[in-house]
């Protein structure tokens, strides 16, 4: 089936919806929370085509359910690569933008949506219509963290540029206020980010595009090969090169680091075997070489997701803490202190954002500041409920002029969340694109999901 005979039967089934509709999640889904409970859902899997690379122009159209681990791989046959890519190899283009994505290459081009040129879209009425900068252009740059609300992307047009075969790293171990000041104020080069390790410090990376390896090779391209945060834990101040593909998909094995919670055998063959909800660990073990030897294939971001959406909701909420909070850069000593106060979670991913002035008025960039983007994910140690603590967090982040990702489990009180995702705005894109027909309003889809 070609794609406009694909598109025609998906605004056949939006025009034919009477209840809001919701996308139908896989089971590696990289969205945390469960899904609404009720409505009817869409099943995007087609979706999944790249339907052309223009390596002149530098562009590439795809359909949304096209993964960035695919679309590199056939962009670098070209020479050229994303400017932003996700880490993990299951997010997908649709998804990046929809939900705001970002990665260490986002202090120079910001999120996903800042490298998108042109988006065609279902909307609630069913019909189909284009947005770019030039056309539709409140619903192009509405489209960036709405998360399925305003419309139905069914191709992306998005940025290229020139790729190398090699990145460059160079590592430094620094103390905690350093590594915040190199974060904050980053060099220059291709890729940048930090993880603090621990009270004392952390890792200060900077990445650099180039076509000769001249620095010792680092490859992670084995299923049993040691985690990205293994291999950082054993640096101090060095540089390596690493294969551009390997690089982009560093943190995939192990999700970052929190399938550090699964790694116990038993653990383990519980969930993949679905023997019930076991105990997890809040002081997980590291990979071992057996262990990873044994398990390493599912390791890989995509089953933990699997593992993860077999947890049952009410349990896996009260369990973990994994959120992103966009921090405007002068409040950023003030919000990591406050994190690490009530979280005490090691380590912590640190990204800078460029923010932008586009009017993405839902995505957590917007405004015209630089953000750091700070990763906290794993369990509490602490004795109070986590969507307490999660709620006041949340609430902590819009006093110091940030938002975190909505990916995540969400606790705000409605007044709170529309005073500050400008519902007038909002509601208004809702209406001249008909969204209200078919789709969920942002903040039931991710706070009363459960309704």
């Amino acid at each position: 089936m070609s794609h406009a005979d694909r598109v025609q039967t998906l605004q056949a089934a939006v025009k034919n919806a009477r209840s809001p509709l919701s996308f139908r999640k896989g089971s590696a889904s990289n969205t945390l929370r469960g899904e609404m409970a009720s409505g009817k859902k869409i099943d995007l899997s087609s979706f999944n085509n790249i339907l052309e690379i223009n390596s002149e122009q530098r562009w590439a159209l795809v359909e949304p359910r096209v993964s960035f681990y695919d679309l590199s791989l056939a962009t670098l046959k070209e020479g050229l690569i994303p400017p932003v890519v996700p880490e993990f190899t299951s997010i997908t283009v649709g998804g990046a933008v929809m939900g705001a994505a970002l990665e260490s290459s986002s202090h120079r081009f910001g999120q996903v949506s800042d490298t998108t040129l042109e988006y065609e879209v279902v909307l609630g009425s069913g019909e189909k219509v284009m947005a770019s900068p030039s056309e539709n252009a409140d619903l192009f740059y509405g489209l960036s963290g709405s998360y399925g609300t305003l419309g139905i992307l069914t191709t992306i047009k998005i940025q290229l540029i020139e790729a190398k075969p090699f990145v460059h790293l160079s590592y430094q171990s620094l103390s905690t206020k350093a590594l915040l000041d190199f974060v904050c104020n980053p060099p220059n080069a291709d890729f940048i980010e930090g993880v603090a390790l621990g009270p004392e410090g952390g890792i200060a990376i900077a990445g650099q595009l180039t076509s000769e390896a001249k620095a010792p090779l680092y490859r992670q391209n084995h299923y049993w090969s040691p985690w990205y945060i293994q291999h950082l834990t054993q640096l101090k101040n060095t540089e390596e090169v690493m294969p551009l593909q390997d690089y982009l998909f560093r943190l995939d094995r192990g999700a970052f680091w929190v399938g550090r919670y699964v790694l116990r055998v038993r653990t383990l063959l519980q969930l993949l075997f679905k023997w019930g909800v076991p105990k997890i660990s809040q002081k997980p073990p590291n990979p071992s070489w057996m262990l990873r030897l044994l398990f390493g294939g599912v390791f890989k971001s995509q089953k933990l997701y699997d593992i993860w959406h077999r947890i049952p909701t009410d349990i896996s909420e009260k369990l973990f803490f994994i959120h992103d909070f966009y921090t405007p850069l002068e409040q950023v000593k003030s919000v990591y202190e406050k994190l690490v106060e009530e979280t005490a979670i090691y380590p912590i991913w640190l990204c800078p954002v460029v923010g932008t002035s586009t009017p993405q008025i839902l995505a957590p960039h917007y405004g015209k500041k630089n953000f750091l983007n700070i990763g906290v994910y794993g369990m509490l140690n602490n004795e109070r409920p986590v969507h307490v603590i999660t709620a006041e967090l949340e609430k902590m982040i819009l006093d110091h002029g940030g938002r975190k990702m909505l990916y995540s489990y969400t606790y705000y009180e409605r007044d709170l969340f529309e005073e500050f995702y400008h519902e007038k705005t909002y509601r208004a894109l809702r209406k001249n694109y008909q969204a209200s027909l078919a789709f969920p309003h942002l903040y039931d889809k991710i706070v009363n999901f459960r309704g």
